[in-house]
């Protein structure tokens, strides 16, 4: 089945599960699991992530304030500004580790998968790059670097990822460099598990690459109107999306959580 069919498939279960009020399960620990039992709540998600993107859509009428990184999820809720936020459970749980006490309700909603993208203009480089994520995949290496930097609890902690390859015309990359541990500033670098991967990517390919930090929001313009090469940037990978830009093989799954802040 084509990978773009699975997950409309995978944004349709988001909208049909959390439709489903009174579902069976859904609060039997008092935790909220699904959108239907958010209706009458001030919600927080960050600007042009997929859950924006459904309750938009699907949810009009719901009060939902957007933010343009995923610590203002956490700042909304500390403020009061908002009750419940919508996360992915790797970067909850970072800010979990962080002392934040926040209550996390995984929904059933099957893992996510993300992709790097690239213009429509320039399949070539999408086939390097899958070829790229094939060959750390048959050795082993994507699975190190993925535990390296999702399991970390400091992610600034590690190396930053250096690119080698000076000659030859650079990749331009674009990243978001605001959603640890994919990506994230460390000093005046970016690094990450995203960095990780492009900086190899470009050493695969021998070529320089040039890293711009724009917003989550702007990264798929930017590679659809041709600003940028590739985007490596926790990028969920839908239909919808893949009518704009060109989606990479996954690299790796992510999981929705609803977040809250724990009652005293």
């Amino acid at each position: 089945m084509n990978i773009f069919k699975i997950n409309s498939a995978v944004l349709a279960l988001i909208s049909s599960a959390f439709l489903l009020a009174g579902c069976s399960g859904s609060k039997q620990d008092g935790k909220i699991r699904d959108f239907a039992h958010l209706n009458g709540k001030k919600i927080v998600v960050q600007e042009g992530t997929i859950f924006a993107e459904t309750l938009a859509k699907d949810y009009p009428s719901y009060d939902v304030t957007t933010v343009p990184t995923f610590f203002g999820i956490y700042k909304a809720l500390v403020s009061g500004t908002a009750e419940y936020g919508i996360d992915e459970d790797i970067s909850a749980s970072l800010i979990l580790s962080g002392g934040l006490s926040i209550d996390t309700s995984f929904t059933n909603i099957p893992a996510v998968p993300m992709g790097a993208i690239f213009n429509k203009n320039n399949p070539g480089l999408k086939q390097k790059f899958d070829e790229f994520l094939s060959s750390l995949e048959q050795s082993g290496q994507l699975a190190e670097i993925r535990n390296k930097w999702v399991t970390c609890l400091t992610p600034s902690s590690i190396p930053v990822p250096k690119a080698h390859s000076t000659e030859g015309e650079p990749i331009k990359a674009v990243i978001e460099a605001d959603y640890p541990p994919f990506n994230l500033k460390n000093g005046s670098d970016v690094s990450g598990l995203d960095a990780e991967l492009l900086t190899l990517f470009a050493d695969y390919v021998k070529r320089p690459v040039e890293i711009k930090i724009v917003p989550f929001h702007e990264l798929i313009p930017a590679v659809e109107g041709g600003k940028a090469d590739i985007s490596i940037s926790g990028i969920s990978i839908t239909e919808e999306r893949a009518t704009k830009v060109l989606f990479s093989k996954p690299y790796n799954n992510t999981h929705i959580v609803i977040v809250s802040l724990k009652k005293d």
